[in-house]
């Protein structure tokens, strides 16, 4: 008998659905999930009481709250915290799997120098050489933190300390170079905004503190023909935001500062505004022609947004013509604006200039991977995972997620000063070091993180202001004693400041500012702060219809 590709195929497909009905697949499947479970380097929490502890992730500065669950000890999930004020419980892909991260393949395990396996001993010794040789430099990625202030306190005679801002940082760096006010204390008081502009920034889907002005477009816009809140979205690309924005206007890639200076020339021409600011340089025209709209585009741009005041417009990087245009419109220092939220901040140097005449730089784990120090010193940098190839001479195993304990300064973008604490919660598998331990190791007079956290709440006690938010809500004023304050911080409870007030905060411009080139066109999300993603987060960030991460990350 003659056997046909029909046949075959329809035999196999007689098979499979045979098979499907008996449980030979389901019991091949379960063993495989028991064999894989039970892999030798798969940490496996021991039997003992399960509980959920407050704290806050610290992958990045924006310190979203977290419920932590417990199992004998070990973290073993990890959800938003709906008590806290500002994420109100809301998490990125990358926190809700964060505790994955201390078991990931490419942890840090070792020193290694310039590629071989050295010692923490030996780091030291070399270090210790360094600082007797020359000036040296620390680089810090998350400024504000106790560990920041015992950074700040070891180069006083030893060399210099610098900051790599992130990108939300950069945005408000016109400002503060207009006002000479630093750009870390500034932020953006968008709950009360009427109108927010955004150019690029991806506002609804991983802006600044995630959750913050999510929920803020849910309770004020979402759902409504007339939002009380306006949301205009200008970039290239349809992003998630722009589809869920009140309104979208679609750019040339590189556009966007110069859309900000048609509407800011409309702003003016029209007399839609008060004076406040010179006239742009470049005429409709030339807008039309650099961002690929229509002059009555423009201008029909420029009436829509002085609508629904207080407006703000929020840059997606640092760029001086979308600062111009808040200047312009009134909302720097203003309420809805861009405002002052601390008077405690100094001016921090940027790290992206080169560096010379250093014998070292240390650079903090808190740093992005992606960050290569422009400079001929003997590199040591911390990092908690593996990122690849590196410049550093020497690879510092530093603390994971959860494992050390650190505190939580005011996020970024926030117009109102917030304070927390995250406790160590979990150990490390292996010996690993943070920055600010290795340097106490080093200089025993060194202040440590326990002791500044401590006196920053003592100073939030001194000062009866603000209130604590955690699983009450309790004015600091009601506190008896600067010990329960600090009991409620360590339990995971935040303190956040009183609401700002207008004014100062003033930003003088005679001229209209040069453009720096082209933006950014990429539509990413804010820059991932660690070399690679839990497997969890990589599922989550793939179905959720976010864009796909930068290239060269590891998932």
């Amino acid at each position: 008998m003659k056997v046909t590709r029909r046949d075959l195929l329809v035999w196999s497909a007689g098979a499979t659905a045979g098979l499907l009905f008996t449980p030979v697949p389901w019991k091949l499947l379960d063993d495989v999930s028991i064999w894989s479970q039970n892999w030798p380097w798969i940490p496996q929490p021991t039997r003992g009481p399960v509980d959920v502890k407050l704290s806050f992730c610290t992958l990045c500065p924006n310190g979203c709250g977290m419920r932590v669950r417990m199992a004998g000890g070990w973290p073993v999930g990890v959800a938003g915290a709906g008590c806290h004020p500002v994420s109100r419980g809301a998490l990125c892909p990358l926190g809700f799997a964060a505790h994955q991260l201390n078991w990931h393949p490419r942890r840090l395990s070792r020193v290694c120098y310039r590629g071989n396996t050295s010692s923490w001993g030996e780091a030291r010794v070399a270090f210790t050489k360094a600082c007797g040789e020359g000036p040296i430099m620390i680089i810090d990625g998350h400024p504000g933190r106790a560990a920041s202030s015992a950074f700040e306190t070891f180069v006083q005679r030893r060399g210099s300390y610098r900051v790599v801002p992130g990108q939300e940082t950069r945005a408000l760096a016109p400002y503060g170079t207009w006002s000479g006010i630093p750009a870390a204390a500034l932020g953006y008081d968008l709950e009360n905004a009427g109108t927010i502009v955004s150019f690029g920034a991806p506002l609804l889907d991983g802006w600044g503190t995630p959750g913050r002005l999510t929920r803020l477009w849910a309770e004020r816009a979402a759902g409504l023909a007339d939002p009380q809140l306006h949301l205009i979205q200008v970039e290239p690309s349809f992003s998630r935001t722009a589809a869920r924005a009140w309104q979208y206007v679609t750019i040339r890639a590189g556009g966007e500062g110069a859309v900000a200076e048609g509407v800011a020339r409309v702003l003016l021409e029209e007399h839609l505004v008060p004076a406040r600011g010179p006239m742009p340089s470049l005429t409709l025209v030339e807008v039309a022609e650099q961002a690929g709209v229509s002059t009555d585009a423009i201008r029909d741009l420029a009436r829509t947004i002085v609508a629904r005041p207080p407006v703000v417009a929020v840059a997606d990087d640092n760029n001086p013509a979308i600062a111009a245009l808040n200047v312009v419109l009134g909302a720097v220092g203003a309420r809805g604006g861009i405002v002052r939220r601390s008077k405690h901040i100094r001016q921090d140097v940027c790290a992206e200039a080169a560096i010379r005449g250093m014998r070292a730089v240390l650079i903090d784990s808190t740093v992005p991977w992606d960050f290569v120090p422009q400079t001929d010193a003997e590199v040591f940098r911390f990092a908690a995972w593996d990122g690849g190839s590196t410049k550093a001479d020497w690879l510092l195993p530093a603390p994971g997620f959860l494992e050390d304990l650190t505190d939580v300064p005011t996020a970024p973008t926030s117009g109102m000063e917030t304070y927390a604490v995250a406790p160590s919660l979990a150990e490390a598998p292996t010996e690993v070091q943070s920055a600010a331990q290795f340097l106490s190791s080093i200089d025993p007079t060194l202040v440590t993180v326990d002791k500044v956290i401590h006196t920053r709440c003592s100073e939030i006690f001194r000062q009866r202001m603000g209130t604590l938010w955690g699983q009450d809500v309790t004015p600091v004023a009601k506190f008896v004693s600067v010990q329960k304050l600090e009991e409620e911080l360590w339990k995971g409870a935040v303190w956040i400041g009183e609401p700002h007030h207008a004014g100062g905060l003033r930003c003088q411009l005679n001229d209209w500012p040069e453009a720096i080139g082209p933006a950014r066109t990429s539509n990413a999300s804010p820059p991932w702060l660690v070399p690679v993603l839990p497997s969890l987060a990589s599922k989550l960030y793939q179905e959720s219809g976010l864009r796909e991460s930068p290239e060269g990350r590891s998932a």
